[in-house]
């Protein structure tokens, strides 16, 4: 997943809401994916294999690595994982049902479905 594309589904989050209150099909495996490319992406920027704190990561380190695993754990890759993303940038509505659905996974793997919610 390119870098700007979680912060391009996070913006697009925001675009607009559902037409009518319905509310769109999420892709149930996107949302997985999303999640633990998010958490891929928190572990190595934690691991730091750069070198020092400020530099990029270099191109197929651990990052690259961990996104790939976490994607192919889906069936995924970063084409597959591109065209969803070019899909939602299309549906403001699905976008925002996604991003909170991804944003739940990711509470309900911090806290656990029945842990305390956090402060908004």
């Amino acid at each position: 997943m390119r870098p700007w594309a979680a912060a391009a589904l996070v913006a697009l989050a925001g675009c607009g809401g559902a037409a009518g209150g319905v509310a769109p099909a999420v892709d149930s495996t996107l949302v997985d994916a999303l999640a633990d490319v998010a958490l891929a992406d928190a572990r190595a920027a934690l691991a730091d294999t750069t070198g020092g704190a400020g530099r990029a990561p270099s191109p197929g380190g651990a990052a690259d690595s961990l996104r790939a695993v976490a994607l192919a754990a889906h069936g995924l890759d970063d084409a597959a994982l591109d065209r969803a993303l070019d899909r939602l940038a299309r549906d403001p509505a699905l976008a925002e049902a996604t991003y909170a659905a991804v944003a739940q996974r990711l509470r309900d793997e911090r806290w656990g479905t029945s842990g305390p919610a956090p402060d908004p």
